[in-house]
């Protein structure tokens, strides 16, 4: 069979089982679980994974679920992984739906629902494809991506062994880009979301008589002010950093000084050096401002989710082979990388990957994530599933060739 049929066959096949993916979908969505606590979307992923006879694996990190299903028996035959995240958020969810969550205060406000359910259906579509390629496929369903992170963990749990994963694929619905286009970057894709906390300590007093103070709100609107030229005057303008100060708390009426104030940031850069360079100016900074005030500070730095790094032969696969099933129109290459954090970034470090977005946005809208109305056309299921599976076919058949 000819490429042609194959992606054909594909779209066929995506478009047969739609109404299946988009009742699991709406089945999750109403029943959102908040990260590591997904037990239902988790039996739920096993029990259709095990309808397709994989061999599956459960409670993996807490929630954890990998589907295995091998389709060759050469001693050198490739792994590929598809990864979906499970979990919910905690909010309310303010949305007109027939699906709407039963579970208040907790809501699928991410696209996580979509995630899962596109996964299903590329397993269902890849094992009725089985004919048309060589190789192994793991499918393997996340907890907590929205918290700490379950991928490091289901890695040290041996998920990228037996069989060794040569490869791997993710995805995510993105509410800034078109409905139904899929966008790539080779390289740097989405930022390392670090965070601090610090705590200014001075020494508190009447208002009337600051000098006998060591007023630690002026101290935290000086760093905050300083810390926003490390961006500006420490790092090469051609590279990508932020720092944001998200949270000043400090005193609790008009006419005293308090003894200390609070601060939280984020920080979020797209290599490496610059991330180790950003926490050590920014702790310089707080000594620095500190020192000169004759005030004490604690520092607690949090190295989160590494950036998502994509290999380039894994993202000219990706590109490609969208464009067989989507069409060119509907596959772009971004300019600018993504300063949202995603821990599919540890799957990176380990094989060769691929991140990708999805979007979801009507014409002339966004759609803003993590928000009490975050909600999306189920149409674009349908293509996640299409393209999941040809990149899935073209990277055995890439493979098949080289070796030839």
């Amino acid at each position: 069979m000819n490429e042609l049929d194959i992606s054909q066959k594909i779209l066929n096949k995506a478009a047969e089982i739609e109404p299946k993916i988009i009742k699991i979908r709406h089945q999750i969505h109403q029943n959102p679980e908040l990260s590591f606590q997904e037990k239902e979307t988790a039996a739920l992923a096993a029990a259709e994974m095990h309808k397709l006879g994989f061999k599956v694996r459960k409670n993996i990190f807490g929630t954890g679920v990998t589907a295995t299903f091998k389709n060759s028996n050469a001693e050198n035959s490739k792994t590929l992984l598809i990864r979906a995240d499970m979990d919910a958020l905690p909010v309310l969810e303010k949305n007109d739906l027939e699906y709407i969550s039963k579970n208040e205060g907790v809501m699928h406000a991410c696209g996580h629902d979509g995630h899962t359910a596109i996964l299903i259906g590329t397993a269902v579509v890849l094992k009725e494809l089985a004919q048309e390629f060589e190789g192994n496929l793991k499918f393997l369903f996340q907890p907590g991506e929205e918290t700490s992170g379950g991928a490091a963990g289901m890695i040290k749990e041996g998920v990228l062994e037996n069989p060794q994963v040569d490869a791997a694929l993710g995805l995510h619905l993105w509410g800034s880009t078109a409905e139904g286009v899929v966008e790539y970057k080779s390289g740097p894709f989405m930022a390392s979301p670090d965070h601090f906390d610090l705590k200014i300590i001075g020494k508190g007093g009447h208002a009337a008589r600051p000098h006998n103070t060591i007023d630690p709100i002026p101290i935290g609107a000086e760093i905050i002010s300083t810390l926003q030229k490390i961006v500006s005057r420490r790092v090469d303008p051609l590279e990508s950093a932020v720092i944001s100060v998200c949270n000043f708390d400090s005193g609790s009426t008009h006419n005293v000084i308090p003894d200390t104030a609070v601060l939280k940031a984020t920080v979020r850069s797209l290599k490496p050096e610059i991330r180790k360079q950003l926490a050590a100016n920014i702790e310089k900074v707080i000594k620095n401002i500190c020192d000169i005030y004759d005030a004490d500070y604690e520092f607690d730095y949090v190295f989160g989710y590494p950036p998502v790094i994509n290999n380039s032969e894994m993202t000219k696969l990706l590109s490609e082979s969208a464009a067989k099933v989507l069409g060119k129109d509907r596959v772009r290459e971004r300019e600018k990388a993504e300063m949202g954090g995603e821990d599919f970034s540890f799957f990176g470090e380990q094989v060769p990957s691929v991140f990708y977005f999805l979007g979801i946005a009507p014409e002339g809208e966004i759609i803003n994530h993590h928000q009490a109305d975050f909600k999306f056309n189920d149409s674009v299921l349908k293509d996640g599933v299409a393209v999941m599976a040809q990149t899935a076919l073209d990277f055995f058949a890439n493979y098949h060739k080289q070796s030839q």
